[in-house]
Formats: structure tokens, C-alpha cells, sequence
């Protein structure tokens, strides 16, 4: 009886997967008709602006913009900067500035003699970031929440 039950159970839902799909997918189904975006009057076509694409594809990846405004701050070695972020491992920091530097954002320059070292600093268009990154930071501090534990130093630091 209970093979059956289940064999029977099995035949129903097959067979009304089988209307469904029949239903779905058959030619003949009505589609509704749908409004181009140009005949809605709302609705204006927009182009996205190229440069800002570009801008936002480089800046825009996680820990590009911390390294850049720690740098605003002034050259900085890496192990320094390795250890001002936290959270950002060194192979991540490693790969954000070879892609900078790529950019032309940030120039390498490394020390000779013991020990060796490598010190990082932006280029001019680099520091033509300056401006648009402390607004940002403005921005941010006037419109976004701040995060719950917020160290007393930089509360202090941001006047806050």
C-alpha cells in the first residue's frame, strides 16, 4: 500500500511539472507587450560618464582609497603601512600598490643596505587625489553613520 501511495504521489507531481513546463515554455503563450525606455517620458536614457567609470574601477577596490590617504599623509615604508591598516594582509596591500604604481598614482622607490626597504610616496597625480579624498572624508563623517568603538584618538583626531 505505502509503494504505492508513493508511486501515485510521484506520478501527480511529475505530471504537474510537466503541464508547468508545457505552459511555460510553449510559443504560443501571450507575452505582454513592454514600452521601450525611450517611449517612457519618466524614464530618459542616460549615458554613465566613461571617466568616472575608469576612476571608480582603480579607486573604487577595497583598500585603495585607505593607502592613498595614508600616503597624503606623507611617504611611508611598507612594513608602516602594513601595520596602520588594519585587516589588509600583505600580499593585498602588496597588490594594491603595484596597481597604483601601474596607474601612476604612486611611485616606489627602493632603500639600499642593510636592512632593505621600500618607501612609497604618491606622483603629482597622486596628490591631485588630495582634495577629492578629504572631502570624501567629509562626506562621510557628515552623511554616513560612524562605526560603534571608534578609538578615542582618532575621535580626537577628527574633532569628534
Amino acid at each position: 500500500m505505502l509503494r504505492w501511495r508513493t508511486y501515485h504521489v510521484e506520478l501527480t507531481f511529475r505530471k504537474f511539472l510537466q503541464g508547468f513546463v508545457m505552459q511555460r515554455y510553449t510559443p504560443d503563450v501571450a507575452r505582454r507587450p513592454t514600452m521601450s525606455l525611450a517611449d517612457r517620458p519618466a524614464e530618459q536614457v542616460r549615458e554613465c560618464d566613461e571617466r568616472l567609470s575608469r576612476a571608480f574601477a582603480l579607486l573604487g577596490k577595497r583598500w585603495s582609497g585607505v593607502i592613498l590617504g595614508l600616503l597624503l599623509q606623507g611617504p611611508a615604508r611598507f612594513a608602516v603601512l602594513a601595520r596602520t591598516i588594519p585587516g589588509i594582509s600583505e600580499r593585498m596591500l602588496s597588490d594594491r600598490l603595484a596597481e597604483l604604481s601601474t596607474a601612476g598614482l604612486v611611485a616606489r622607490t627602493v632603500l639600499d643596505g642593510p636592512p632593505l626597504g621600500v618607501v612609497y610616496e604618491l606622483t603629482e597625480s597622486g596628490r591631485a587625489l588630495g582634495p577629492g579624498l578629504l572631502k570624501l572624508g567629509e562626506w562621510a563623517d557628515e552623511y554616513m553613520a560612524p562605526k560603534p568603538g571608534r578609538s578615542p584618538r582618532l575621535r580626537a583626531r577628527i574633532g569628534r
